[in-house]
């Protein structure tokens, strides 16, 4: 009697399993969708990341080379301001005055010499003698 069965029981779990397997590739086949957009929409944005890098490196390369240029303009500047000071007749006074006070001159020489008056003979005297 079991034995008239076996047959149908063998299609029966045949179908089942097709039904099983369609079902498995079914989901298998949304789940591959689901990862190929994932996948295009990381390409998407590691393309977006790169043209972003790309003009991020471009503008910190023109930067590096203006402040390359900056920088030689403020040295000729600072070059530039300290032969002025050096050249102000008046500093050119204040200068020799001073070399005066550190070879031992007083303060009248510092008048007489530098034409200074007295305050400002004094003043010099007092911050450069040794």
């Amino acid at each position: 009697m079991f034995l008239e069965y076996i047959p149908w029981l063998a299609l029966s779990l045949a179908i089942v399993f097709f039904i099983f397997m369609l079902i498995l590739f079914n989901k298998l086949r949304k789940k591959n969708h689901t990862l190929e957009v994932l996948v295009k929409s990381l390409l998407a944005q590691q393309e977006i990341n790169k043209r972003q890098f790309t003009e991020i490196h471009s503008g910190a390369v023109g930067m590096g080379k203006k402040l390359q240029q900056l920088d030689v303009v403020v040295r000729k500047t600072q070059e530039n301001q300290v032969n002025l000071v050096a050249s102000a007749p008046e500093n050119r006074l204040y200068t020799r005055a001073t070399k005066m006070v550190e070879l031992g001159a007083s303060v009248e020489e510092l008048m007489i010499d530098c034409e200074l008056p007295k305050a400002e003979a004094e003043l010099l005297y007092n911050l450069h003698r040794k």
